[in-house]
């Protein structure tokens, strides 16, 4: 997963403009249902505990003061929490550990299309989730998810979405760029930085000349763009912290990176922005799932809506500093929202491309031979 802020608002303050939500509580009215959207919550449903595994970090952090407390909260569910580091991490221990070991997690898409293929997340019922219908249209039924081609079944609910874009020396780099015609531009020769992976390089170079990254039709082109740009490139980068410190140490003034580590480097004053090219760039999700086996998905589902309410959604964008999935005319969006590299305004994501993990993973391995080999001079 790319990098989350860890800048947060006060949890008080955050509360206290929850307080129309504890009014409406079935706590405070006395009444054994509270109405969410069209659906009321069956509280004699609601299990007593549910056991979460997240990020962890000050990721999870923000999680659980935006969505995870308010939660337990206003339904008395107590949430026991863990993390993982990883995709393969948490999928691993849901294989081994089998059924009921956690009842929901969050995952990011290119962990959840393997997970869907290995039949580790339960099918969710979107009766009890009526807040899906807030989802931007393209998150609801996303390209990424294997399972909808083949049986319609929803197995996740996005909270937040990023991109992998351009991040840019305000002071090195003028006029600001808006296009990825930037990372080929001899001027910055030997001050640019790539992702390593070759799927990457696929993907930015197909939408750079202007081809579908999920439908290629002229590889030869691609291979050529990326064997153009291997003459400009001082480094392809493998870690986040690595590409901060090229930036921090001015050897390079541009390159694709993460939303997230740029607003840490402009924290820190470093001269940088960052920008969604015209052509588009690469969108990672993180998505909420019930892994196989749970017993508890009417609970979990009762949180997944809560956490698609407008108010928590907006307190998820502000303490976790990347754009929830809610359309933004179902909540109010502040200026610190308005303000984030990756928020979309139109509700569209129009520039945001979804990896086909299906295509990715059906050339992958060609690919890295091809471009292993044009930075071995071929």
């Amino acid at each position: 997963m790319a990098n989350k802020n860890n800048q947060g608002i006060d949890r008080r303050t955050f509360l206290k403009g929850m307080g129309a939500l504890g009014a409406a509580s079935a706590v405070g009215m006395g009444f054994p249902a509270v109405v969410l959207g069209q659906q009321e919550v069956d509280r004699s449903k609601l299990a007593e505990s549910i056991h979460l595994s997240s990020y962890g970090g000050s990721w999870q952090e923000n999680l659980t003061k935006a969505v995870l407390d308010p939660f337990e909260k206003e339904y008395g569910v107590k949430i026991v929490q863990s993390s993982h580091g990883g995709e393969e991490e948490i999928l691993a221990k849901i294989r081994v550990g089998g059924g009921g070991v956690y009842d929901v997690i969050t995952i990011n898409e290119s962990g959840y299309y393997p997970g869907v293929l290995q039949g580790l997340f339960e099918p969710l019922d979107l009766n009890n989730i009526p807040n899906y219908k807030n989802l931007m249209e393209p998150l609801q039924k996303p390209v990424y998810d294997p399972g909808l081609p083949k049986d319609g079944k929803i197995r996740s609910v996005v909270s937040v979405f990023g991109t992998t874009a351009l991040t840019y020396n305000t002071e090195m780099v003028k006029p600001a760029p808006d296009s990825w015609a930037v990372c080929w531009d001899k001027k910055y020769a030997k001050k640019i930085a790539m992702n390593e992976l070759a799927w990457y390089r696929v993907f930015t170079t197909a939408l750079y000349l202007g081809q579908d990254p999920n439908h290629v039709t002229d590889m030869d082109a691609i291979w050529d763009a990326v064997r153009e740009q291997h003459k400009l490139v001082l480094k392809y980068w493998s870690s986040g912290m690595e590409m901060q410190q090229l930036f921090t140490n001015r050897e390079i003034y541009l390159g694709e990176f993460w939303s997230g580590r740029t607003l840490n480097l402009k924290l820190q004053g470093v001269p940088v922005e960052y920008v969604v090219p015209k052509e588009g760039a690469s969108c990672w999700v993180e998505a909420w799932c019930v892994p196989k086996g749970s017993k508890k998905r009417y609970t979990v589902e009762a949180l997944m809506n809560f956490m698609l309410r407008p108010e928590i959604g907006a307190a998820m964008s502000e303490l976790t500093k990347y754009p929830c999935g809610l359309k933004p005319s179902t909540y109010k969006v502040s200026d610190t929202i308005r303000n984030l590299p990756d928020f979309d305004p139109t509700g569209t994501l129009a520039k945001y491309k979804f990896v086909d993990y299906e295509y990715k993973e059906k050339h992958n391995i060609a690919w890295t031979e091809k471009f292993n080999e044009i930075k071995m001079g071929g």
